[in-house]
């Protein structure tokens, strides 16, 4: 059996430098590797291992890492709009150390191994520190309950600042008219209006009513937000024709029916007609990052922005700071006088 390095190797194998394929095993928070010639090999070691391991003995005292991860789950990360991602971080740690492994084995020899993993599998550093971050909350609960006195310290990774897509006015203009050409329709239109305009998530949209809506202040409320804190903020006048035929077509209920599936369909074939298939960051939250753009680029205030968008942290807003007018124009300005 051949295989180059183009392909996908077996979980648990990958080359080694010298031509040969390396084979790591985790057990307990104990890494072993070993080096093998060939594939076939390499696939006989680690089904040996997984065997052996299979006699040792599971001592177990207090928590296993599942038990940390299913008590982290029920209080803080259940019903959170970043549930999802919080327990996909969460079991790859779980995959790695093993569910079973006690928190208490879990040592800082073993983060470390756990690190040079995530990096090896080509995670950026952002999504390494998320991975990390999850691991560190199901530790923390493990210590919250009496379960581990010591918590190991996760060793963050510098993040990269990425570039911001937004929509520049004449995008918008070209990616309502591809959703017209491709004859979707108005409930389209609408979504992508609303979510420009109000700057809400997606998930934020789909859970919007018709109760939510003030037409005598010309107000919005979301209540399940992924802050978990409410917030209203006024209906732009491009959006509020939509809003109104919105709650005059569903009475009660939600105004937009949909969900992610739903509008990633729909987005994507408006993308390739646009040829911009290969714009990965060319996707439906980029609209959110297109109205807190064009809000600091009016001169909103970053904690202005930061309540209509709904971040936790004005740190989060001062993404979109060096989108302000500031002092360095009329610098420009200076030097050509």
């Amino acid at each position: 059996m051949s295989m180059n390095k183009t392909e996908v190797l077996p979980k648990g194998i990958r080359h080694h430098k010298s031509g040969g394929f390396i084979v790591d095993f985790t057990r307990y928070g104990k890494r072993q590797t070993k080096v093998f010639r060939t594939l076939e090999a390499a696939i006989k070691g680690r089904i040996a291992l997984l065997e052996a391991a299979k006699d040792e003995p599971q001592a177990r005292t207090g928590w296993t890492l599942n038990d940390a991860y299913r008590r982290t789950h029920t209080l803080y990360w259940q019903g959170n709009g970043g549930e999802r991602v919080s327990l996909i971080n969460a079991r790859t740690a779980m995959t790695f150390f093993g569910p079973e492994i006690p928190v208490k084995a879990i040592t800082q020899e073993g983060i470390g191994d756990y690190l040079t993993h995530l990096l090896e599998s080509g995670l950026s550093g952002s999504t390494v520190n998320r991975k990390l971050s999850a691991l560190s909350r199901c530790l923390r609960t493990a210590q919250e309950h009496g379960q581990l006195e010591v918590l190991p310290k996760m060793p963050r990774r510098r993040e990269g600042e990425h570039r911001v897509r937004f929509l520049s006015k004449d995008e918008e203009e070209k990616l309502l008219k591809a959703l017209d050409t491709l004859g979707y329709g108005q409930e389209v239109t609408d979504v992508v209006l609303c979510l420009l305009y109000t700057g809400f998530r997606t998930g934020e949209l789909w859970k919007l009513e018709a109760r939510d809506v003030d037409l005598q202040n010309w107000t919005l409320t979301t209540w399940k937000t992924k802050s978990h804190r409410a917030r209203t903020i006024p209906i732009a006048e491009k959006i509020r024709p939509v809003i109104v035929r919105r709650c005059q077509e569903v009475g009660e209920g939600r105004l937009f029916p949909y969900d992610n599936m739903w509008m990633r369909t729909r987005w994507d074939r408006a993308r390739e007609l646009l040829g911009l298939s290969k714009d990965e960051q060319f996707i439906p939250h980029m609209l959110r990052h297109t109205c807190a753009t064009r809000l600091a680029r009016n001169g909103i205030g970053m904690p202005v922005i930061k309540d209509w968008m709904g971040h936790a942290s004005i740190q989060t807003t001062m993404r979109y700071a060096h989108f302000a007018p500031s002092d360095l124009t009329n610098a420009a300005k200076a030097l050509s006088a």
